[in-house]
């Protein structure tokens, strides 16, 4: 679960029974309740609600209960995944509001679950929704009403709409809509659901009280989001992230593979488990932006038959040594890693120990964060080729410095992080366990040149370096564990991100012994 999820430790049916009457009903003795009796499970949806979240609903009989850890699980992915993919502003002063945040849910159903749980998440969010069952949209009315969220919520009648995505709203917007999300019928026929539920070794862990119209579309939930990719190609950045769940693993792979096929280079992957393994869902979100998100939130999926499909690395992690003293030493690393970051023409680079969006969702380390920087540059200004074309430039006769073509921005940011030894299980990116070749053929921009890649030998050091982030056990009287890791925030260029880590990690390694005498 996430680590945000108010359910990650388990639910004590015992003591929420306690609190709320209707649901002590439902209780059974040892203090657990009959998942497959409907009325438990919808009695529980509303407990914890009210709970945890101070929302009043009604469910229908007929309509889908929520599982409300899982859907949270989502609702916090994509809060990590706007806040690491945010501008870093140059002087990251946490701003005395957070900026208004716009969202889409596609087919919110008669709960609206998800925009509830939003809004009653992060008092700066506003959900677009959209339904197409009549009734579904008369309960999720009701239920918006009665927990005064009509201002922050508004619901799209799309039952005459001939496409997926709100394209009307979406184009009106004033701005880019921050997100999409989706939880589309899993099956692509009532034969396919009924198939599926006797494909399973065991029931399902509690009651389906959905409609045919939430669960069964043409296609599945495969061609459902192919439509939506389809969309989004035509809107592209009206939308910062298009995302959807799916419920399928092998529904990701083909996925990933129509965004690959449609040029699609910049997507994210992510996983939410329920209980203690016993569901998985699974998540999808592309963006057309340049905008980066850290592999903790774009490489989340363990199963081996998504290596391949995952996204390339953005993060990269180079070792301090473990036998110096951190007092001493620390600041030197610091000094080290700010020069090495300004031997090259920088946009806006800033170093400071106040925690930058990119870190602060990285909830396994972001404690040992002792400081970080970031910046920009256009393109690659770091390698022998620029270095060259800089001092060849020539002067116009009026005395003018000749335009150069100007290229795409590159954003990095730097983090040193304190003592966090081992490599733990927090998710990220291992050339051990993760195909990071095959997600870098389908990154490459074409036309880059082979010039500007100034790898200097450090082909192999790549793939070893990007690996899982460590766990939060912090040993401060030592070094041990103590490393730099650098993020990619910004870039359409896979070359020039390999270059830039191969330069710093080079820069780095070789000014080390130094710092130690």
């Amino acid at each position: 679960m996430h680590p945000k999820n108010v359910y990650r430790n388990g639910i004590s049916f015992s003591q929420l029974a306690k609190e709320y009457p209707s649901f002590a009903k439902c209780l059974k003795a040892g203090g657990s309740i009959n998942f497959q009796d409907p009325e438990s499970i919808r009695q529980l949806a509303k407990a914890l609600l009210k709970r945890d979240f101070n929302l009043e609903i009604e469910l229908p009989e007929d309509r889908l209960c929520p599982a409300i850890p899982n859907r949270l699980n989502y609702i916090l992915w994509i809060a990590d995944l706007l806040t690491d993919t945010h501008e870093c502003n140059p002087t990251p002063t946490p701003p005395s509001s957070p900026p208004r945040v716009t969202g889409v849910d596609i087919g919110t159903g008669a709960s609206a679950i998800y925009p509830l749980l939003g809004c009653a998440s992060f008092p700066h969010w506003h959900l677009i929704v959209t339904e197409i069952d009549t009734t579904s949209i008369s309960h999720a009315s009701k239920n918006i009403a009665e927990n005064s969220l009509e201002k922050r919520i508004t619901i799209v009648d799309a039952s005459s709409s001939a496409s997926i995505l709100p394209t009307a709203e979406i184009t009106a917007s004033p701005s880019p809509i921050d997100f999409t999300m989706c939880n589309p019928p899993f099956y692509s026929s009532v034969n396919d659901m009924l198939a599926s539920a006797k494909l399973k070794s065991v029931p399902p862990l509690s009651a389906c009280t959905g409609t045919t119209t939430e669960m069964v579309t043409e296609g599945g939930e495969v061609a459902f989001v192919t439509r939506m990719v389809d969309e989004s190609l035509i809107l592209r950045e009206k939308v910062r992230w298009y995302t959807s769940m799916l419920g399928k693993l092998s529904s990701v792979e083909k996925v990933v593979d129509k965004l690959r096929e449609c040029g699609v280079a910049n997507y994210v992957v992510g996983e939410f488990v329920q209980g203690v393994g016993k569901t998985k869902r699974w998540a999808v979100g592309w963006s057309f932006g340049d905008r980066r998100a850290g592999d903790h939130i774009s490489r989340q999926p363990t199963a081996h038959s998504l290596r391949s499909h995952l996204p390339f690395p953005t993060t990269f992690r180079i070792e301090l040594p473990t036998d110096a003293a951190l007092p001493t030493f620390l600041p030197r690393v610091e000094a080290l890693v700010k020069a090495s970051c300004t031997d090259f023409p920088t946009d806006n680079f800033v170093w400071n120990s106040i925690r930058l969006p990119c870190f602060a969702t990285m909830y396994g380390v972001v404690e040992n964060l002792y400081s970080n920087g970031n910046g920009e540059t256009s393109g690659n200004t770091w390698s022998r080729a620029a270095r060259r074309r800089r001092k060849k430039a020539t002067v116009t006769e009026s005395g003018d410095m000749a335009e150069e073509n100007v290229e795409p921005k590159f954003g990095f940011a730097v983090g040193i992080f304190i003592g966090a030894s081992g490599r733990g299980n927090t998710p990220g990116a291992s050339a051990k366990d993760h195909d990071a070749s095959a997600s870098r053929k389908h990154e490459a921009k074409e036309g880059s040149k082979e010039e500007d890649k100034d790898t200097s030998g450090e082909t192999d050091a790549w793939d070893h370096d990007f690996i899982s982030l460590p766990a939060s056990s912090v040993e401060v009287e030592s070094s041990k564990g103590s490393f730099v890791l650098v993020r990619r925030t910004r870039g359409v260029d896979q070359v020039v991100w390999e270059s830039f880590c191969g330069m710093l990690r080079r820069k780095i390694v070789e000014g080390l012994p130094k710092l130690k005498n």
